[in-house]
């Protein structure tokens, strides 16, 4: 009875297993041919993906072997990358760098630090990606460049940490530290001298045939030695494919203005340099020839004001200039023209006419005599002309619209660093 039993269970499993294959031969007789994307010609694919944003591109990497050998190439990055520029117009977005560190008021540091990457949309403010890169080092404090085809540079003054990061992709590369790291490193100064310091702490981030660092900064008893070329300005030039930073022998005898960041337009970087016989300069280096000049015109408005009140910044590739009048609070911005002969105001800012309730953007700006004092920052210009405007002291940004003189909030962060245009790109052959 037990066998015939065994026998009957044994049969009805046969049955099933072969009631499922024939389901299986059938559904596969039923199911219509598709074509895999690893089948198609390897030039077409990449002519596809070229179209893709760096986010989609980042997963595809891990489907097939094939993709991420197109994808991580270094012509397949620079092609994507040319695509990327072209339309930047159409598509602006601002990246806000944000301090990520919990501990940052507490007594013991970190040994390490966590950046935050945010991309926004320029014209809806809506939050297209994030990414917090996690720095091996730890910073007191961080100084960010400018966004140079997606990459950014993270230093500090205060110790000898420098890095090269791509946030889109998460990746990142230690760099050797500057002269100027190691010897400030070495002075270990307490917090009064550094408070006391007028060296230029903030970098250049460029492209000409190769990427390139510019730190241009004021010579001083701490960050000279006898290796340092003399003179009243030193300059630092980091050559990535040689991994080595160096000197140029010929810098501006001018001290520059240690409190501003360098601006970046037409192939060349700008610095403001301090009051002499009251009047200011402009510092301009080539990029291509590595070599100095003085502006040969300098806009009347700025040529005999206070550094303090006045700032450059970069709008559309152009080099910008602007300035707050202390009587009026108004800030005039002017953009210098191709010939570097002329100017043309472009923009007036009247935040105290704002009808916006200044209680509402307390967030992005303190309002205090100091914000009113120093001018914003004009970060970049939307497509309805309104402009976006930062803060040495905000905590964020906001939209002004100069046909209704009223702000609009954009983003706010407790600790945010820098506030740049940017576009994302595959760029980590450097």
């Amino acid at each position: 009875m037990e066998e015939a039993e065994k026998r009957v269970v044994i049969a009805s499993s046969s049955q099933r297993k072969r009631k499922r294959r024939i389901i299986r031969r059938r559904r596969k007789r039923n199911e219509k041919p598709v074509t895999a994307p690893s089948s198609l010609p390897i030039d077409v694919v990449e002519e596809i993906f070229l179209r893709f944003p760096v986010k989609a591109l980042f997963r595809l990497k891990s489907l097939s072997k094939q993709w991420r050998s197109t994808i991580g190439s270094r012509s397949f990055a620079e092609r994507h990358l040319e695509i990327a520029e072209r339309s930047r117009v159409d598509h602006p977005r601002v990246m806000v760098i944000t301090d990520e560190d919990p501990l940052k008021l507490k007594v013991i540091p970190r040994p390490d630090k966590d950046i935050g990457f945010r991309l926004f949309c320029l014209e809806s403010a809506s939050l297209l990606s994030t990414a917090i890169l996690n720095i091996p080092q730890g910073f007191t404090h961080i100084s960010v460049s400018r966004c140079c085809d997606g990459l950014f540079t993270i230093h500090s003054p205060e110790n000898q940490s420098m890095y090269v990061v791509n946030p889109a992709i998460r990746w990142l590369r230690q760099l050797p530290p500057a002269r100027f790291q190691t010897l400030m490193h070495k002075a270990n100064l307490d917090i009064r001298e550094w408070l006391e310091l007028d060296s230029v702490f903030h970098l250049a981030f460029v492209k000409a045939t190769d990427y390139k660092l510019v730190w241009l900064y004021n010579s001083d008893k701490y960050n000279v030695d006898d290796l340092s070329p003399n003179g009243v300005t030193q300059c630092e030039v980091f050559d990535f494919r040689a991994n080595a930073w160096r000197y140029l022998a010929c810098t501006p005898s001018y001290r520059i203005f240690h409190y501003q960041r360098p601006a970046v337009a037409n192939g060349s970087v700008y610095w403001f340099t301090e009051s002499y016989n009251d009047k200011i300069e402009v510092v301009a280096f080539d990029i291509r020839t590595d070599s100095f000049r003085l502006l040969p015109k300098i806009n009347p408005a700025i040529v005999d004001s206070d550094p303090r009140y006045i700032d450059m910044c970069t709008l559309d590739n152009d080099l910008c200039m602007s300035k707050r009048e202390l009587n009026t609070l108004v800030q005039d911005i002017w953009r210098m023209k191709s010939s570097e002969e002329s100017w043309e105001k472009i923009y007036t800012i009247d935040l105290l006419s704002c009808s916006s309730s200044r209680t509402q953007f307390r967030g992005e700006y303190d309002w205090s005599s100091k914000d009113l004092d120093d001018q914003s920052t004009p970060v970049a210009v939307c497509k309805d002309k309104k402009i976006l405007l930062s803060h040495r002291y905000s905590r964020g940004l906001v939209k002004y619209d100069p046909l209704t003189k009223s702000l609009a909030s954009f983003f706010q962060h407790r600790w945010s660093t820098r506030k740049v245009p940017c576009i994302q790109s595959l760029i980590s052959h450097i």
